[in-house]
């Protein structure tokens, strides 16, 4: 290693000729890409959403895949006490402190990739209905006031860890459980990735 790279190890990072890496990249819920992780009932593809996939290597976007909140704080199979719903479950103190130290983490890390020349250029989330990861605007890429009340546990959480640290990513649900919602929210994010 000569004496600029020892000086500044970053320098040869984002200058090295056969790095071609992007730096953009979108991060999605878990579900979109392994569709095996949803509950029972909720899965609207055999694997993955592959529309999504397609765009992304289309345009070379990278991913980040973010751990489902649901399995992480209730298992796989989501045990709960009887009749009570996944939602209700997750938005408990303990639904919510796993969800805020799930935040956390992702935050540092997006963090991390920011002060290394990365842009994230949207956080996808889930169905309406999703009770850790429906996304609700109320006034879309506003900043840290637009996400509704009845977005998912995990997202509102998500959402203030990345406020609290002054970090903007526009939030968007994709919305597979209807085709001509889906369609709506591949055009959303074609048109991002044009930008």
């Amino acid at each position: 290693m000569n004496v600029l790279n020892k000086l500044n190890p970053l320098k040869r990072f984002f200058k090295h000729p056969s790095d071609r890496r992007s730096h953009r990249f979108i991060m999605v819920i878990d579900c979109i890409l392994n569709q095996n992780s949803r509950d029972l009932g909720a899965a609207n593809y055999p694997s993955m959403n592959k529309e999504i996939l397609r765009l992304c290597m289309q345009y070379d976007i990278g991913l980040f895949q973010i751990p489902c909140p649901e399995i992480t704080f209730l298992g796989f199979l989501r045990k709960r006490k009887p009749g009570q719903s996944i939602r209700d479950a997750l938005d408990t103190a303990a639904g919510r402190e796993c969800c805020r130290n799930l935040s956390i983490d992702i935050t540092l890390r997006i963090q991390d990739y920011i002060n290394n020349n990365n842009k994230i250029l949207a956080i996808l989330g889930g169905n309406p209905e999703s009770p850790g990861c429906a996304i609700h605007s109320v006034s879309p890429n506003t900043g840290c006031e637009s996400l509704a009340e009845n977005s998912g546990v995990f997202m509102k959480e998500f959402h203030k860890a990345l406020c609290k640290q002054k970090i903007t990513i526009p939030f968007r649900g994709m919305r597979d459980c209807r085709p001509d919602w889906i369609k709506q929210d591949l055009k959303w994010l074609e048109n991002l990735f044009n930008q």
